[in-house]
């Protein structure tokens, strides 16, 4: 584009005697360097460990006292279809245990609940997140997170 866009006097000028090579290279920046890609290659950093801490959080989870009843729900979360949505908040309902974990356990819970209504809702083409306006009737989500007393 350069090329196009320089007189030939000055692309002459810019090259090195007996070279068609030009004096001084378009600057990019240094390999690896530039600001921007600096943030980028960080922020990416840091998304890879906030996934892995996700992880880690999730897997103690389910390692913990409560595992074998987390996994019950999430099996059948996994299978869940749009009509569905009754019978998982019966089931959170009825799990009495929920209200004996602690505060950051019930939100990791409601995390890995979003996560499969999530998911359930891709697979049928809709779009992720399906938030009600003030007036609606709450959704299923909003409905299963006062019943486990989540903020």
């Amino acid at each position: 584009m350069a090329e196009l866009q320089t007189d030939p006097p000055a692309r002459r000028r810019a090259r090195l005697p007996g070279s068609r090579e030009p004096r001084h290279p378009a600057r990019r920046g240094k390999p690896g360097g530039g600001e921007a890609e600096k943030k980028l290659r960080e922020d990416e950093k840091l998304s890879k460990l906030y996934r892995a801490w996700k992880r880690q959080k999730m897997q103690a989870l389910l390692d913990g006292p409560n595992g074998e009843a987390i996994r019950e729900p999430d099996r059948f979360m996994k299978t869940m279809r749009l009509t569905d949505a009754e019978a998982l908040i019966a089931r959170i309902e009825a799990a009495a245990w929920i209200h004996g974990m602690s505060a950051d356990d019930r939100a990791d819970l409601l995390s890995l609940i979003g996560r499969r209504i999530v998911l359930m809702r891709e697979r049928n083409g809709l779009d992720p997140f399906n938030d009600g306006v003030p007036g609606d009737p709450p959704r299923a989500f909003e409905r299963i997170k006062t019943i486990m007393g989540v903020r």
